[in-house]
Order: C-alpha cells, then sequence, then structure tokens
C-alpha cells in the first residue's frame, strides 16, 4: 500500500458482496466531490488481493485507513467475511472507529445503542458529504496536512514520467486496442443546458484526449450542473471514443465568469480509467473496460455562492509560486542553524524584502515555523522539529 501521511487510504469501505452496488456509489459520489480522496473498494482491487493474506491485509487496511465507511444489513450480519472485517474495524481508536450507514433494519448485536446510523434510502452524494467532513475534521484534530495543489502538480508530474515512451512503445509495439462501449445518457428529469464552446482533441501516440469546454445559464444547482457534464460527456465520449475526456463548464452569464480562455467557472469533470487523467496509457495498454471508468468532478464554489471571489488563472499561478518559495524558505530554515528573517532575506534577495516576510507570516499562520528565543534575541524553527 503506498502510505499518503502514513496512512494507506483516505477512506475503507467495509460491505457484503451483495451490496457492491452501493458501495460503488458511495465511492462514486466522494471522488466526483473531489479527487483528491483515496478511497478502498475490495472489487477494484482484485489484483492486489489476489495471492495475499486476506486477514493480515484487511487488518492493516482498516488500521491503515483515515476512515471506514461500514454498510450494515442482513446480508453483512450473516455472512464470514463482513463478520471478520468488523471484528477488526472495532479494534479501532474508539473517537474514529467507522462511520455507520444502515442499509436496512439489520439489528448489530453487541454494539452500544447509543451508536446513531445514517440511513442509505438512494443519497450516496449526502453520505459522501458526512464522510469527507469527518475525515477532515478528523485530519485537523491529528495536524495532518493535506496535499496542497502544488504538491499535487508536482506528484503528478514525477508519476507520470515515462509516459511519453510508454505511449511511444505502444506505437513501436503496433498495439490495438479493444474497442469501448458505449456509455449511458444519465438519469434524470433535467434538461440539457449546455452548448459547446470548443472541443480540442490533445491526443498524443494512440492514445486519445479530449477536452471540451461548455457554456450553462447562471444559476444552476449541483444536480443540474452535474446533469449537464455527465449528458455532455456521454454524447462526445460515445462519438470519439478517448481514453480520457475532460470537461470544463463555463457561465458567461454568471457574475464570477473571466472570459473562456481563463480557467472554468463553474466546474470541471474528468472521465476515465478510475477517473485519473493520467492513466490513459494504463488503460490503452491493458484493454480496460468503459466499466472501469470513473468520473472526477471539481466544482467552482464561486458559481454557487456570489458571496465567494473566484481566482484566476493568474491569481492561481501566483499561490502556486507562493508556496514554491514557501516550501523553499521551510527548507532553508530546517537545514540553518538559529535562522533570523536578515539570513532568510538575504538567502531570498532577488524576491522582494515585503513577499518574504509575508511568506514567513503565512508559515507562522500554518503552524509550520515557530519563533523561539526572547523577545529581542529569537530566530526561527521549523515548528515539529
Amino acid at each position: 500500500m503506498e502510505r499518503i501521511n502514513n496512512y494507506a487510504y483516505d477512506f475503507a469501505i467495509s460491505y457484503a458482496g451483495e451490496d457492491l452496488n452501493i458501495a460503488k456509489e458511495i465511492k462514486q459520489s466522494i471522488s466526483e466531490k473531489s479527487g483528491r480522496y483515496n478511497v478502498f473498494l475490495a472489487s477494484d482491487e482484485q489484483s492486489t488481493l489476489v495471492g495475499t493474506d486476506g486477514e493480515k491485509f484487511f487488518e492493516d487496511l482498516f488500521k491503515n485507513s483515515k476512515q471506514v465507511i461500514v454498510l450494515f444489513s442482513e446480508n453483512y450480519k450473516r455472512k464470514d467475511w463482513p463478520r471478520f472485517e468488523f471484528d477488526v474495524i472495532q479494534k479501532r481508536d474508539e473517537k474514529n472507529r467507522f462511520i455507520p450507514i444502515k442499509l436496512d433494519e439489520v439489528q448489530i448485536y453487541g454494539l452500544p445503542s447509543t451508536i446513531l446510523y445514517m440511513s442509505f434510502s438512494n443519497n450516496p452524494e449526502e453520505i459522501a458529504e458526512i464522510a469527507i467532513n469527518k475525515l477532515i475534521e478528523f485530519e485537523r484534530d491529528n495536524g495532518i496536512q493535506r496535499e496542497t495543489e502544488l504538491q499535487n502538480n508536482i506528484r503528478t508530474l514525477k508519476n507520470s514520467k515515462g509516459a511519453l515512451d510508454r505511449a511511444y512503445q505502444l506505437v513501436i509495439d503496433d498495439r490495438e486496442r479493444t474497442p469501448l462501449d458505449d456509455i449511458d445518457f444519465p438519469d434524470g428529469s433535467f434538461q440539457k443546458s449546455y452548448s459547446i464552446i470548443n472541443i480540442e482533441d490533445i491526443s498524443y501516440s494512440k492514445i486519445s484526449r479530449i477536452e471540451v469546454k461548455i457554456n450553462i445559464p447562471a444559476n444552476l444547482n449541483k444536480e443540474t450542473v452535474e446533469y449537464n457534464i455527465k449528458h455532455c460527456n456521454a454524447s462526445v465520449f460515445n462519438e470519439h471514443k478517448p481514453e480520457a475526456l475532460a470537461i470544463h463548464v463555463y457561465s458567461d452569464q454568471a457574475s464570477n465568469f473571466l472570459g473562456f480562455d481563463d480557467r472554468y467557472n463553474v466546474a470541471s469533470s474528468n472521465f476515465a480509467l478510475y477517473g485519473e487523467w493520467g492513466r490513459a496509457e494504463e488503460s490503452f495498454a491493458y484493454n480496460m473496460p468503459v466499466s472501469k471508468f470513473g468520473y472526477t468532478i471539481k466544482y467552482e464554489d464561486s458559481y454557487f455562492n456570489n458571496d465567494i471571489k473566484i481566482d484566476s488563472g493568474q491569481d492561481i499561478a501566483k499561490k502556486l509560486v507562493y508556496e514554491l518559495f514557501e516550501e523553499k524558505i521551510s527548507q532553508f530554515i530546517r537545514d540553518s542553524q538559529d535562522t533570523k528573517t536578515r539570513d532568510v532575506l538575504k538567502k531570498f534577495e532577488k524576491i522582494k524584502p515585503v513577499e518574504v516576510k509575508k511568506m514567513l507570516n503565512n508559515l507562522k499562520k500554518k503552524k509550520l515555523i515557530k519563533k523561539v528565543g526572547s523577545k529581542y534575541n529569537w530566530h526561527w524553527e521549523i515548528a515539529n522539529k
């Protein structure tokens, strides 16, 4: 298991096989709210599980997941393996043991009657929202810092090393792909209200990738926006069958509109293998079926709330530069002895002093660095040193 903040997964879902579809809905809803969360679902990890010691694997899994979602049902209660999983889960810390979801009227004996369950009633999005809020609370209480956008971009670049080489090798091998099936249009009583502004083929090698910009009216709710994204996604995907399809949603009628050449002001969606744009080569090379594809949808909150300011592409770039230099300043303080502000200013003399001082104050607010010493004779140190 790859470890993130000393944990293997953000979420693990424990369920009976008969309830797999509900587990998938919850996982999909978490991914659509933010692609930054990794969710373990046994049905997606069969290649990992085959040949392993199942009991040890799941003991480690539930110990090393930040949150565990348990789908209680009569199926869960009567089957041996879910009961084994639950025995393991009950050994977790009492304050952060599990998120209980009841799928039917099952009674789980041995559990305190004071435990509050959430009932499932075709509400995977609500469950995802609660689960994510509990995760955020857990991370905050335990001083866990989630990966920043900059760190995510750097990690993506590192993980993508060799992507061009792999794509080139697919050409050398003259690899062909099993044709992908069509996907269904979304259900619902919503109206299609988008118009396509631009479709761009950004493929290289044999790997087909497409980016689409669409325009929608102002003041739509999230369910309607999601419907329009998935409707457009089905229409474009079924025509072109790309390995990865990105849709950027704009609204030129909304107060936060910055232009079609700036960043999206409503939402952005990826449809690819497990919802991850960067796995397009893997999808092609292993002939992965479209049933393994999923969505990752990010919403721009300022479209739904006029009180929130949207950051332009330039603003975001500036923030990323700030984060980069803050990281360098932290490293300098970590590697130096008795680092004073003047030392930092000298080291980063090409940056305006006022900006360096802003970065130091920001790092202090984030509790990443601290002042050590007396009022008139102090220096900077890493906070968790």
